[in-house]
């Protein structure tokens, strides 16, 4: 896969083309991701259009704010969604891309820059300024220019405590995050919820009461659940570990002022600072609380410890 973020020189042919922001590339998502890759022929190369920042994170006046996604840029590409796929364009999501007519979106960048043969898109599809642009739009666009349009049916989904089933997106996925449902949040990503970076050297309060952990700094436009104890697998240098994690601010210990994510690995002592990790989330345990000595907190370490192993015991995948 090559990532593009300058199109001054690129010209491709015959491309098969998704167009979207992807932040967290859920279920939905990853079907466009499907789609493109069978409707691939000889010939022809998989394109998956998106844009080197969020596009809710520009504002009118062309200012960038900080907007919490469900991927940051880096982890984006760890994931396995990419397989197949030819070409990632990031393209610049600035006053200049918000200001094109879709026609001109269409046929200076889609056609004339990565020759477009075959459009996938969600059937809500809007693009172009003031988001003018549909499928119908493009449809219409398509025949002018010579490319076929798909438009696929959002999935739905019905997570727990809802009445009735919802039409999968990334929104509802970061509001499940932030309420701690890391079960259903798996449902809808089609894997879960994952936070990757750097082990970092931390306080070692865990050592110190026999429960080391692993480190990671919570990058600021990575959005977390709540503060408490989940359930994760820890992934490092290929290999998966049943862990426990803990995100908040060590109350017993510190109540500092950043949040921090912890990781105990289950059966595992080795040296691993510098190394990069992935923590995948899987269920909310409890909530972070003081505890009025660290004898206390390890008790109900012994406990949380036992209850994960329990759970993944039983969890089929």
């Amino acid at each position: 896969m090559k990532i593009i973020s300058d199109l001054e020189n690129v010209k491709l042919k015959n491309a098969i083309i998704t167009i979207g922001k992807f932040d967290g590339n859920h279920i939905g998502h990853q079907l466009l991701f499907d789609t493109i890759r069978k409707l691939k022929g000889d010939g022809d190369c998989t394109v998956v259009f998106t844009f080197n920042i969020p596009p809710a994170v520009m504002t009118e006046s062309g200012q960038t704010d900080t907007i919490r996604t469900i991927q940051t840029h880096n982890e984006r590409y760890f994931s396995e969604d990419f397989a197949g796929i030819d070409y990632v364009v990031e393209f610049p999501f600035n006053k200049h891309t918000m200001a094109m007519e879709p026609e001109s979106f269409v046929k200076e960048i889609l056609v004339e820059k990565l020759g477009a043969k075959s459009i996938v898109v969600g059937e809500d599809f809007c693009f172009g300024k003031d988001r003018k642009g549909n499928v119908d739009v493009l449809r219409e666009l398509g025949t002018r220019f010579g490319f076929t349009v798909h438009a696929l049916k959002k999935i739905a989904f019905q997570p727990e405590d809802f009445e009735r089933p919802v039409e999968v997106s990334s929104t509802l996925i970061k509001e499940e995050i932030l309420r701690g449902n890391m079960e259903d949040v798996r449902k809808m990503l089609g894997k879960p919820f994952s936070m990757t970076g750097e082990i970092l050297h931390g306080k070692h309060v865990g050592s110190t009461i026999g429960f080391p952990t692993i480190n990671f700094a919570a990058p600021e436009e990575k959005i977390l659940p709540p503060n408490g104890v989940y359930a994760t697998k820890t992934t490092i240098d290929g290999q998966k570990y049943n862990s426990i994690t803990n995100v908040g601010k060590r109350p017993t210990f510190d109540d500092g002022e950043f949040r921090t994510v912890e990781t105990n690995i289950f059966d595992f002592n080795e040296d691993v600072y510098g190394k990069t990790a992935r923590v995948d989330f899987y269920r909310f345990i409890r909530p972070e609380r003081k505890f009025a000595s660290p004898e206390e907190l390890m008790e109900e370490i012994d406990r949380n410890v036992q209850e994960v192993a329990a759970y993944f015991k039983d969890l089929h995948e």
